[in-house]
């Protein structure tokens, strides 16, 4: 009995000393950590070793949508087109109002309406027999108008970031709604007739805007977004240029003309000063007058005195 006493006092007294070790705790600690990373590793390892097929049939969908035409493509990697499907079928029948082009071309690009002729902000496209063919959107962007008026037909504007905006008039029906996302090449409607342009006939009308000013759709069809607002840039820089050229020769003409009149007026005070001192005074010209007047007096009587009077001739 006294043995077994003694060994359980001893094993108390060995537990006892070992909790009075300090690295015991952390030990413990490490431990558990230890075995929380393994169960989340082997978790992990499961995951990563999902079946082979579901992770090739996600690849295969991955290279068909990379593949697929349909996938939507930002406006700053097009290039701008014109506004119908076939551009071998349709001729243009209105063209762009130019300052710059000459008077013949100018003419060929006025509008009658209203018993006013107007200058055309874009250009008008018919097919070559008169036929109704589908409208397309010239670049991708959001259909920023879709309604019908009563003189330009059904309208729509689509805009393309950047301040810049295609109109599209002359519309027999429209496919789009305001609000609507567009790609490039979709069917916004069929060209018809409209009452402001009735000499084009069945045609569409189409614009290209930047900050509100109509530009020449020639200049820009085939060029990026990017390209049209560097070209667009460049044309207000040189048309500023050129107005300022304008002004500076105006103002240069007005500087000459008036150092011009002040030379004319400084010549003819000279001429004047000249001339009076080259004139006799007023007085020599009163001795002259009186000097004339005595000659004439002098005359006078020698004239009438060489008349002999008849009743002296008898005495």
């Amino acid at each position: 009995m006294r043995e077994e006493e003694k060994n359980q006092s001893s094993k108390k007294v060995n537990v006892q000393s070992i909790l009075r070790k300090r690295w015991l705790l952390p030990a413990v600690y490490l431990v558990a950590a230890a075995g929380i990373l393994s169960s989340v590793f082997f978790m992990q390892s499961g995951e990563d070793s999902a079946d082979p097929e579901e992770a090739n049939d996600v690849a295969e969908n991955d290279a068909e949508y990379a593949e697929d035409p349909s996938v939507p493509v930002t406006a700053g990697d097009e290039t701008l087109h014109m506004p119908v499907a076939e551009e071998g079928e349709t001729e243009t029948v209105g063209f762009f109002y130019d300052s710059n082009a000459t008077a013949e071309e100018q003419e060929s690009a006025l509008v009658f309406y209203g018993n006013v002729y107007r200058q055309n902000k874009g250009i008008d496209l018919a097919s070559k027999d008169q036929e109704a063919f589908p409208v397309t959107a010239s670049m991708s962007g959001t259909v920023a108008k879709a309604m019908k008026d009563s003189v330009l037909g059904h309208v729509v504007e689509i805009d393309h970031g950047n301040d810049v905006l295609t109109h599209y008039s002359s519309l027999e029906e429209l496919n789009v709604e305001q609000g609507d996302t567009i790609e490039q090449g979709d069917v916004l409607g069929e060209a018809g007739r409209n009452a402001y342009n009735e000499d084009a006939g069945v045609h569409v009308h189409f614009e290209i805007r930047h900050d509100g000013v109509a530009v020449n759709p020639n200049d820009v069809v085939g060029q990026s977004l990017e390209e049209v607002l560097q070209l667009i840039e460049d044309e207000a820089a040189a048309t500023e240029e050129s107005e300022q050229a304008t002004d500076e020769g105006t103002e240069e003409e007005g500087t000459t003309e008036e150092e011009g009149t002040t030379e004319e007026d400084s010549a003819g005070e000279g001429q004047g000063e000249n001339g009076a001192s080259e004139d006799e005074s007023p007085e020599e010209d009163a001795e002259e007058e009186d000097a004339a007047d005595e000659d004439n007096q002098s005359d006078a009587d020698t004239d009438s005195g060489s008349l002999v009077d008849p009743a002296n001739a008898n005495s």
